[in-house]
Order: structure tokens, then sequence, then C-alpha cells
């Protein structure tokens, strides 16, 4: 989301009403101002450079994310609380005993070192020879080691390690490379760091031939992405992705609607094929001629395009999908994967946070006029 055509001044005007009408709206959570706003966090925090990230919102109970300080130093959980939700900031700080914190009753706003993470108590003992590279609360950190050679991934679910691996194996049975894997124990993946050029909007022909190459890998062992998993994500997703006004939340529900009536028994939300499960152009490196496929933790059984379908919702949620071929996709998976990408601009914060997210719902509305009228010719 860095595309600087995203932030135009429209944007950043619907933006700032959004963040506070959201204020407003939430009056039992003090420290949702500071939150939002930049200038107040860093402020506050007395980090200079602070950066919200991974933003999850419980309305009027709790809002949570992370904290890039912007230098390179140690990332932080930020939370803002309720006074029903007061109580928990408790076992973040007994969490973090021992490393500082900042507490601000009256906005009740608690700061905490994400290496203090009570779902991810292994990244404590690593931070202090890594760098962290990402970090999502209660979910998954990612650092690199000081030397930079060694990525770590810890997660929150015990599974995900073991798929992770399982995912690779199956990828390097058909001879697309993953870098070589191993655990240590069920929640920490390690793997050694690979340079490359991400990919981008022109390598779509590309991804679309290396998707194909690996469709044909055993999803033995892995879960299913099913008809049911794919309209209870959305459900969510709706629910999560913020009303930036009257008229965009009525094409959001509206579109949301009609995808469910025309999913409805489609085929092609049937699970078929090995797929990645969250590609993006962040998750392929290309270097000395081919394709590295990064970050397989989310890989399953899943119907035959998804892949595809959420390479160009990644695309435009990032404003680069202007420059994609036609989607080879089947739409109602398009569909899908750009409503289930709508939230997420506003979690992760970003400059033109608004544009994105409009962009997306907009193309998931095109998407389901598309599968409409294919559902009708048939």
């Amino acid at each position: 989301m860095n595309d600087p055509e995203l932030d135009l001044p429209a944007d950043r005007d619907a933006q700032a009403r959004y963040d506070a009408h959201l204020v407003r709206a939430e009056p039992d959570l003090p420290g949702l101002a500071t939150v939002l706003d930049p200038g107040l966090l860093r402020a506050w925090s007395g980090l200079p450079q602070a950066r919200v990230d991974r933003l999850r919102h419980k309305p009027s109970t709790s809002l949570r994310a992370a904290v890039d300080p912007g230098d390179g130093g140690p990332w932080w959980l930020l939370a803002a609380h309720s006074p029903s939700s007061w109580r928990k900031a408790g076992k973040d700080l007994r969490a973090a005993a021992g490393a500082p914190v900042l507490v601000e009753d009256g906005l009740r706003l608690v700061l905490v070192p994400a290496a203090c993470d009570r779902a991810l108590p292994a990244v404590r003992a690593l931070a202090a020879r890594a760098r962290t590279v990402a970090h999502n609360p209660a979910r998954r950190a990612v650092l690199r080691t000081a030397g930079g050679a060694t990525v770590t991934k810890v997660h929150a679910d015990p599974g995900t390690a073991a798929r992770s691996l399982r995912a690779g194996r199956a990828l390097g049975a058909v001879g697309v490379r993953v870098p070589p894997a191993r655990t240590d124990g069920p929640h920490v993946v390690r793997a050694p760091w690979r340079p490359g050029r991400a990919a981008t909007a022109g390598d779509t022909a590309a991804v679309a031939d290396l998707a194909g190459r690996w469709a044909h890998a055993d999803p033995t062992g892995l879960p299913d992405l099913g008809p049911a998993d794919l309209r209870g994500a959305v459900r969510r997703a709706v629910a999560g992705t913020p009303a930036l006004d009257e008229g965009f939340t009525d094409l959001l529900h509206r579109t949301a609607s009609r995808w469910w009536a025309v999913a409805a028994g489609d085929p092609a939300l049937t699970p078929a094929v090995f797929a990645h499960g969250d590609l993006s152009p962040d998750q392929l490196l290309h270097h000395d001629g081919d394709w590295t496929v990064l970050d397989v933790d989310r890989a399953c059984r899943a119907p035959r395009g998804w892949d595809l379908a959420c390479w160009e919702a990644a695309l435009t949620a990032t404003g680069t999908a202007g420059a994609r071929p036609p989607a080879t996709a089947p739409a109602v998976l398009v569909a899908a994967a750009t409503l289930l990408r709508a939230p997420e601009p506003f979690r992760r914060r970003r400059p033109g946070w608004a544009a994105a997210t409009r962009a997306l719902v907009q193309r998931a509305a095109v998407a389901v006029d598309v599968a409409v009228d294919a559902a009708v010719g048939a």
C-alpha cells in the first residue's frame, strides 16, 4: 500500500472522517484516538517514528495493534481497553514482567514489548538476538537473526509449523523452489533468508504458470478450503470492513449478498488442488532465473484458481491491478478473494488505506457481476 497514487487528498480526508467517526462511536475506548492518530501515538509513546500495524478491533471492547518503532528497534504491542476489558491488561503486564511498559489509566492504554506477546512465548527468548520483521499480535511473529542468515517464524497455532513443512515438501516434489525449513517445536519454523526480487503485477503471466505447476502438488494432509469455509470467511471479512460512508457500505453489503447467492452450490468453490492459500507479490522472490515461494503456512486444498484470485486481490489492494493481464480465475473466486482482503488496508494502516478498501470492494462488485452473468448464461 505504498503506491503514491493511492495517497490522494480525498482519500486522506475519507480516512480522517472515518477515524473521527470511529472515535465518536466508541466512547468506551478513550484511547482509540491515540491509537489511530500517528502524532498522538508518537507523543504518548515517546517513539518519534512509531507506526501502527496489524490493528485488531473488537467494537466497544478493545483494540490491539503491533507498533513498528520505525527505527529498526524492537516492536511493541499496544492495547486500548473498555471498562469491561481493562482487567485483561493485567495479563499483558504479567507477561511483560521485568520489561519496560507504559500504562495510561485515564485512556486505558497499555504498551508492552512485542517480545512479551503472551500468545507467542517463544518470541521473548529469540528477540535478544534477532530483529522483528513483522508481528501479528497473538498470531505470528517473524524475526531475522542479527547476521541476517535465518528467518524464524513463531506461530500461535501449534499445527502451523507442521503444515508449513508438509506444504514445502509437496512443492519441492513437483520442482517448485522453497527455502529448506526445519521446526523447533510445534510453534517455531526456521529457514534461511533468501535474497531476490519480489514479484510485481508485470509478473502475472509467470505467476500463473508457477501456480499451474504447483497445482499438481499433493495436498494430502493439508486442510480443505471449502464452500462453507469461504462463506464464513467472507462473512467475517464484511463485518470487519470499515464503513467508510453510506454509499460504500451499501455497495459492500449488496456485493456480499449477491456473492452469497451466486456462490451457493457453485462447483467452482469445490476444493480440488494444492494452493498456496495466501498468494501475494511478497510471497514470491525471483533469483537466479527462478522463483522461490515463501510463507506456505496457509497451504491447503482449495478451489481451482484460488491462488490466482488471491493474486489479483493482492494487486488490487496495492493499487497495481491495472497493470495485470485479464484474470484467469473464476469470477466467483475473484469476488471472494477481494472481499476477504477488504478489512486489511484499515488493519495495516498504510497511507491510502481508504482508497485501497474502496478499490477492493469495487473490484469484488465487478467480479460478482461477471459471475452472475455467467450463471444466467449457463
